[in-house]
């Protein structure tokens, strides 16, 4: 069951750029809450992704199809920031992510 592994609440947030006296700001602003699993990569996984020049940290699984966009959007999760390095992936009515904790 999903419930039991999708316990924890992550944040997405969407880049916003504001054009003010002193240049451009880049702000994130809160899009929507989801259930999800947090899950640091073992090293196998990380090496591998090292030969493609790709630094990860952690895969994160969403409940749903959820459309991130590389770039764009962050993951918040307690007082911990993720950025997506890879497309996300929707298998089985979830979705995947692999992030670099910043």
């Amino acid at each position: 069951m999903l419930s039991n592994i999708l316990r924890s609440k992550v944040t997405l947030q969407k880049k916003t750029i504001s054009q003010g006296p002193l240049g451009s700001t880049v702000t994130y602003i809160p899009v929507h809450e989801y259930y999800a699993r947090v899950i640091p990569l073992d090293v196998r996984t990380i090496a591998q992704f090292m030969q493609l020049n790709t630094q990860v940290t952690h895969k994160i699984i969403l409940r749903g199809a959820v459309e991130v966009n590389l770039g764009s959007h962050r993951i918040l999760y307690e007082d911990k920031t993720y950025q997506p390095q890879q497309s996300a992936k929707h298998v089985n009515g979830v979705t995947e992510l692999i992030v670099l904790e910043i």
